[in-house]
This record gives C-alpha cells, sequence and structure tokens, in this order.
C-alpha cells in the first residue's frame, strides 16, 4: 500500500499556490492541536465533541472560529494558529 497522503486547502480556489505539504509529527506528545471552526451551521458541533475527547487525552486544545464561513479565516486568526498550534482540525458541514 503506498504511503501517499491528500490534503485539501479549502481556502480560495481563485488562485491556485503550489506548495509543499508539512510532514505529519510522527509523535503527537506536547503537541497543541488547533480546532477552527469555520462558522458554517452546525459546524462547531463536530469541534464540541471533539475537543473534550483530546483534552481528556492530555493534549493541549486552542478553539477558533471564522467570521464567515463564506471568506477566508482573518489575517490574525490565521497567524494566531501558526503561532500556537502545531496540528489544525478545521470543521466542515454540509
Amino acid at each position: 500500500m503506498n504511503d501517499v497522503n491528500f490534503m485539501r486547502d479549502p481556502t480560495s480556489e481563485a488562485s491556485t499556490t503550489i506548495r509543499s505539504s508539512r510532514l505529519f509529527p510522527n509523535d503527537l506528545e506536547g503537541k497543541t492541536i488547533a480546532l477552527l471552526d469555520i462558522s458554517k451551521e452546525r459546524s462547531s458541533e463536530f469541534l464540541d465533541h471533539l475537543e473534550p475527547k483530546l483534552s481528556n487525552a492530555g493534549f493541549s486544545v486552542r478553539r477558533y472560529r471564522k467570521a464567515s464561513h463564506s471568506k477566508v479565516a482573518a489575517t490574525n486568526i490565521t497567524q494566531a494558529i501558526v503561532q500556537e498550534a502545531d496540528i489544525v482540525v478545521e470543521s466542515l458541514a454540509d
């Protein structure tokens, strides 16, 4: 079986940027997980369910929320995630 990882970039489809993917860490110990709510109806429910499970497993968890699901995250949110977290889980709903 091939060890291929596919990542979808849910940001603007108006232009494409080719960038290399970051490797997922081999060890999650001590990592901070960002939970990003995209502000779409019911998208917070998944993160509300996931957050206590991650916290109870010993992970440091930080929550973030976009102002609108139809726009990219504000620069201050993106920068906060980059500075404060190692891994991002983004909620999507549909």
